[in-house]
């Protein structure tokens, strides 16, 4: 059906966008999680799936009528979020650690 490859087609390109905000997320939560910090990680994924990504899923789902694609644009939000947050946690807990590697 032509409407369903369609579909597909639209979802893959979300999907890379996922994969790409995942992999930041990934990459920073190992960091921190290298460094000892383990709560942090933890308490940014159920803030961002939860307070970001859910509500915005459920928003253009229902108030935007995007359907499925709504569901997972909320979620790559969501997972932006998280990997701008723990990314941002990793940089602050190291900046004191690289400049003094840098002289």
């Amino acid at each position: 059906d032509e409407a369903v490859a369609r579909l597909g087609a639209q979802l893959l390109q979300i999907a890379a966008l996922f994969s790409l905000s995942d992999g930041v997320q990934v990459v920073s939560a190992g960091a921190l999680r290298g460094l000892g910090d383990t709560k942090w990680p933890f308490y940014a994924n159920v803030a961002g799936h939860w307070l970001v990504g859910l509500p915005i899923g459920l928003y253009l789902v229902h108030g935007m009528a995007f359907g499925v694609r709504g569901l997972w644009f909320g979620l790559t939000a969501g997972l932006t979020a998280v990997g701008v947050v723990l990314t941002l946690r990793f940089l602050a807990l190291t900046r004191g650690e690289l400049s003094r590697l840098e002289a």
